[in-house]
């Protein structure tokens, strides 16, 4: 599936109190490989950026200009400058005021001469953000300036009102500020009954209820089956295939296995009225180069302390007793599957159990110890309470009788 982030995009400029507007150059939003962002459009009098929805995690660049050496203001014959002046950090300073969901913004920062596919080198304001691994949607809005350090005209050093040469209109004063607001909903995409998300999407499910609900990842890549009922909610769908390295270097290196991975992020549990059907598709094309026997693969789960559990017993291939073929199981919660072509040495080595350190008896070294009395005391304590004792059953005995 096509991630798509959906942009209305207008930018403004406050020039003081009174608003200045940008050049009429292109203001455009493009993905890290210099792409138009799909359903884009524009409204420069909202004087902001918009996206709803914004995927969670994405990195999207907001075209400033078209080039570098374009106009930023047009205020007559002053605070004429160009891009090229207002990205310099010696000339103005950028600020980013977070406030509502500033903690879904990883980072705003600003790129320049930057050159983005096949297009001509400019700056961007760049938008990092973080992952979101839930249904709900997010509002993350704020604020982002271009504040003049300094006075400058535009045959002077910054700082400097004596112009070097001709007399030229100042480029900017030291109070001018471009100000640009964002409004940022973000949230995960919405998947149904029935839909076919792409691996390593970031989608949630919202089931049909009383119904059976079937979610197909990829080209047949996994498969999941389950009867909702009256009150079935919500869950996020993440599957990622993506090679985990330190399980490779543990488990798959030493006995020269090919791996195949199924991580469900944040191992959902599914809300079905009974447990699920989960399908592993097969991971591999007929026309590979090396295709192993599925019916003689091992299928392994990460377990909560990162171990690997061999849970091949668990799971009943089949090519069309299923939605999809491959390995299935029933389940009340995903989680994270590794398929093998060969058995791994899953064994959990135990802890070693240290005997206990031998108690060296003291010695006197050949030394006489002195007598401090103490042992006397004790021994006649001893007597002591024997005889105590001995006179208490006699009295005892005569009571008796």
């Amino acid at each position: 599936m096509k991630k798509v982030l959906s942009l209305v995009l207008a930018l403004a400029c406050v020039l003081s109190l009174s608003v200045v507007s940008f050049a009429a150059a292109g203001v455009n939003v493009y993905d890290g490989d210099g792409e138009l962002v799909d359903d884009l459009s524009y409204d420069m009098g909202d004087h902001v950026i918009k996206g709803d929805p914004v995927e969670p995690a994405s990195t999207f660049y907001v075209k400033l200009a078209a080039d570098m050496d374009s106009k930023m203001l047009n205020d007559g014959d002053q605070n004429v400058f160009t891009l090229e002046d207002m990205v310099d950090t010696k000339n103005f300073k950028f600020d980013v005021d977070k406030d509502a969901g500033s903690k879904l913004i990883s980072k705003i920062s600003v790129v320049e001469d930057k050159k983005l596919g096949d297009m001509t080198r400019t700056a961007y304001l760049k938008f990092e953000l973080k992952d979101v691994t839930d249904t709900d949607e997010h509002k993350s809005t704020g604020t982002i300036t271009f504040k003049a350090k300094n006075y400058k005209l535009e045959n002077c050093k910054p700082g400097s009102k004596t112009e070097t040469s001709g007399a030229g209109a100042s480029k900017w004063e030291d109070d001018v500020e471009i100000s640009i607001k964002y409004n940022l909903w973000i949230s995960n995409v919405k998947q149904g009954n029935d839909d076919n998300p792409d691996v390593g999407d970031r989608v949630y499910m919202d089931p049909d209820k009383n119904d059976t609900n079937t979610l197909i990842w990829g080209d047949d890549r996994a498969a999941l089956k389950f009867e909702a009922d009256d009150d079935a909610k919500k869950f996020y769908a993440r599957l990622s295939t993506s090679n985990m390295s330190d399980i490779y270097a543990e488990y798959g290196d030493p006995v020269d296995a090919d791996l195949w991975f199924y991580d469900f992020v944040g191992h959902p549990t599914v809300p079905a009225t009974s447990k699920a059907t989960l399908t592993l598709g097969i991971p591999w094309d007929d026309d590979d180069d090396y295709t192993p026997d599925p019916e003689n693969c091992f299928i392994y789960e990460l377990d909560a302390d990162g171990y690997l559990v061999d849970v091949t017993s668990k799971f009943t291939y089949s090519e069309d007793d299923e939605e999809i073929p491959g390995w299935s199981i029933r389940t009340r919660q995903l989680g994270t599957y590794i398929v093998s072509d060969t058995e791994l040495d899953v064994a959990v080595d135990e802890p070693e159990t240290s005997e206990p350190a031998d108690v060296e008896t003291p010695t006197n070294n050949g030394k006489d110890i002195p007598n401090t009395g103490s042992s006397d005391m004790v021994n006649v304590a001893l007597v002591a309470a024997v005889v105590s004792l001995a006179a208490a059953g006699a009295v005892a005995f005569r009571k008796v009788k």
